[in-house]
């Protein structure tokens, strides 16, 4: 496993030769700016291409931020948004120092992203080579033992859209499944009557309700699966922790008086980034300590044959025509690669649902 080590390097050298022989212990390949040879590109660029080589970044947090660059952030904040984005992140944190205000800041977007997983602390060399000799084997045990390829993450998650046609106009749903593929909620736990309530709950009142208070629901278990169901929505959580959402994909919004087949485009990212919202609260209720570390986020238009797709504007100014789409009946997307790190379905649900709702509309209008 190639690792990347990011850090601030003035004053912090014995930190960085500590996690580099924990990592080198362990028989892993080091990728460090140290050893970085004569390059026409500058620091930044080479420093970033070795974070896309790696296959983990060890992030290690001191008291100082680090030289501010031309992007508004320090080299190791750099680099961490972009190994976030590619790949695990062990974050190694400094005891007995006051962080910088800029630090600061930067610790609180770490932990916040991180969620508790794969982090530890440090006070002397010898403590953080342990922590890291630590962590890289607990990130090895779990790769080794039950993590999947991006065909196999794919196959589950389109395994989950529902075959059934059941709701009479276009549906959105959402599917979320985690891995790597393990059972995350016990089979007793499954058919709790408190668990059902307390989905209920936030779908009705939560921060980002996926139900309308308007109608009724029922629930019952269907093999590994709890169902959740209103006349024209669902709800469907099993045993691994993976999660179907399924909504209207038409706004009752007074806005939308036509009568014609058409889906807002801002209505389908907002229904899309509420799905995954609330996909997200659901796998923290019952994964609370991230055993799923990486999820696979995937989007459905379903029964959306023969509907046109408008923005608001676009709507506003036309609100009686519209050009109809005469493709099939179903149109299925998901992000390249499909796994995502755990967190960003809590801290990017907005712009998954974005990219997502750009490759439905293509979709759509092909």
């Amino acid at each position: 496993m190639k690792v990347f080590i990011s850090s601030v390097i003035a004053g912090f050298q014995p930190f960085r030769d500590a996690a580099s022989r924990g990592a080198r212990t362990l028989r892993h390949e080091v990728i460090k700016a140290e050893d970085f040879g004569a390059s026409p590109d500058s620091p930044q660029r080479v420093c970033l291409a070795g974070v896309r080589k790696a296959d983990a970044q060890m992030l290690i947090l001191g008291a100082r931020y680090g030289e501010i660059q031309a992007s508004g952030l320090s080299p190791t904040h750099e680099e961490f948004r972009e190994a976030r984005e590619r790949c695990d992140v062990l974050v190694f944190v400094q005891e007995g120092v006051t962080p910088e205000p800029r630090q600061g800041d930067f610790l609180r977007e770490v932990r916040d992203w991180a969620g508790g997983h794969y982090t530890a602390s440090f006070s002397t060399a010898e403590e953080l080579l342990d922590a890291v000799v630590t962590a890289l084997h607990d990130l090895e045990t779990s790769r080794n033992g039950a993590d999947e390829g991006n065909d196999r993450l794919v196959e589950r998650a389109r395994a989950l859209v529902p075959e059934e046609r059941g709701f009479d106009s276009p549906s959105l749903c959402v599917v979320v499944v985690g891995s790597p593929n393990q059972q995350v909620i016990r089979p007793v736990d499954i058919e709790r009557t408190d668990l059902a309530d307390r989905i209920l709950q936030q779908a009705l009142f939560g921060a980002s309700p996926v139900f309308s208070k308007a109608s009724g629901c029922d629930h019952d278990v269907r093999g590994d699966q709890l169902v959740l169901r209103q006349r024209d929505a669902s709800i469907l959580l099993d045993q691994t922790g993976s999660v179907r959402i399924v909504q209207p994909a038409r706004s009752t919004s007074s806005e939308d008086r036509s009568y014609l087949p058409v889906l807002i485009e801002e209505d389908v990212r907002e229904t899309l980034e509420r799905g995954f919202r609330f996909a997200s609260w659901v796998m923290d209720s019952v994964d609370a300590t991230a055993r799923l570390s990486r999820v696979a986020p995937l989007a459905a238009l379903i029964r959306g044959g023969y509907v046109g797709w408008k923005t608001r504007a676009e709507y506003r100014r036309e609100p009686n025509t519209v050009q109809m789409n005469m493709r099939g009946d179903e149109a299925v997307v998901m992000l390249s690669p499909a796994a995502q790190p755990r967190a960003a379905l809590r801290l990017q649900a907005d712009k998954i649902a974005e990219d997502l709702m750009v490759l439905l509309r293509r979709k759509v209008r092909q």
